[in-house]
């Protein structure tokens, strides 16, 4: 199994997390969210990235033990 492909899953993971954190959430609530809620917001954003590669890299690990 390549490893570029799980390093691809997670960046794109983390961007569309900040995306979404940094752009959509402020537009929506307005001024509510603070300094501190940004940093607990991408430390989030890295752990639940980190949690959807691993997934990926077991569905595959299934799949390749299936053949």
């Amino acid at each position: 199994m390549k490893l570029g492909r799980y390093i691809s899953i997670f960046l794109l993971t983390i961007l569309i997390g900040v995306v979404v954190l940094l752009f959509v959430i402020p537009l929506i609530l307005g001024d509510l969210a603070g300094d501190f809620d940004i940093v607990i917001g991408i430390i989030i954003i890295i752990i639940g990235s980190f949690i959807i590669t691993q997934l990926f890299y077991i569905i595959d690990l299934l799949h390749k033990n299936k053949r």
